[in-house]
């Protein structure tokens, strides 16, 4: 009987070395961040910041769209909607990481300073060309947008054209650009991430043609008050290993938030943060931040 007590301490202990050995396996593979083909550069940014500590986990990021299943140590980014057909359910941890939104600009000189997203989707489909139309001056209206890495061009088009074809128009590599340009063109309309130029205003938008116009400030967006907005979302698994999570709670603290911040997104209001960190911390054991990388 004492051999046989013996024997079975010894299996057990074999077994949980190996389950101990396991876990730790997955605590130290790379993690590796994967989803949306426009989100790769949010990705590569939080990448190269976070790996400045020297106690940071290697991190790869891969497009390829979002994966059916999430190993401990992988990370999933979309934008859109919580309820992404590959993200839902009790096995994934789901939470905002930033917010996307797409500002109208016109040169400061323009009386038009509110359109409802009906007149903004006509006016970028071609079927309204002059200001006249829209209670401005008699001039043709020149159209821009301000392509970027982080998605802003295909969420328009989605979102406000409906996947219809754009009525021709100039790309700018980036916001900053194209407010340049319309800095110089009194007769011009963009788009872009929200940016500042003294020479340029924002329009305000409105839901329909009673409704009250929304400004883009950054309260507004943030609080998702205006219009043209979606939250930018991470998901992991809920057996998440301590790298993965770790990372989770880097890029919802302050530094990570300026990471996101500094690709064109919005970073999230406290509250949001908190619910985010809320879900990671009900879901997953408690992990330990490096100091370095909590600042």
């Amino acid at each position: 009987m004492k051999d046989h007590r013996s024997l079975l301490r010894c299996v057990i202990s074999i077994f949980a070395v190996a389950l101990f050995l396991c876990c730790d396996a997955f605590a130290q593979q790379d993690i590796e961040i994967r989803g949306s083909e426009t989100l790769i550069y949010l990705g590569q940014r939080v990448s190269s910041l976070y790996q400045k500590d020297p106690n940071a986990s290697p991190l790869r990021v891969l497009g390829g769209g979002i994966p059916k299943t999430l190993s401990p140590n992988e990370i999933a980014q979309w934008e859109g909607t919580s309820a992404n057909p590959q993200s839902r359910g009790s096995e994934h941890i789901v939470f905002p990481v930033g917010i996307q939104t797409v500002v109208i600009y016109v040169h400061r000189s323009n009386a038009v300073r509110a359109l409802t997203l009906s007149q903004v989707r006509k006016i970028f489909l071609g079927e309204i060309t002059n200001w006249k139309e829209l209670g401005g001056q008699d001039s043709t209206i020149l159209l821009y947008a301000g392509e970027s890495s982080t998605g802003t061009l295909a969420y328009f088009q989605d979102a406000l054209l409906h996947g219809d074809e754009p009525y021709p128009f100039v790309g700018k590599s980036n916001t900053k650009d194209l407010l340049n340009e319309i800095a110089q063109r009194p007769d011009s309309i963009g788009y872009g991430s929200l940016d500042s130029n003294p020479e340029v205003a924002t329009v305000s938008i409105k839901v329909g043609p009673t409704s009250l116009p929304v400004e883009p400030t950054r309260d507004n967006i943030r609080s998702r008050q205006y219009p043209i907005t979606r939250y930018i979302y991470w998901a992991v698994s809920n057996k998440a290993g301590s790298s993965a999570v770790t990372l989770c709670h880097w890029v919802l603290s302050p530094t990570g938030q300026l990471v996101v911040e500094s690709v064109g997104f919005e970073p999230l209001l406290p509250s949001d943060r908190s619910a985010g960190l809320q879900s990671l911390n009900a879901a997953t054991p408690a992990r330990v931040l490096p100091a370095a990388l909590g600042r």
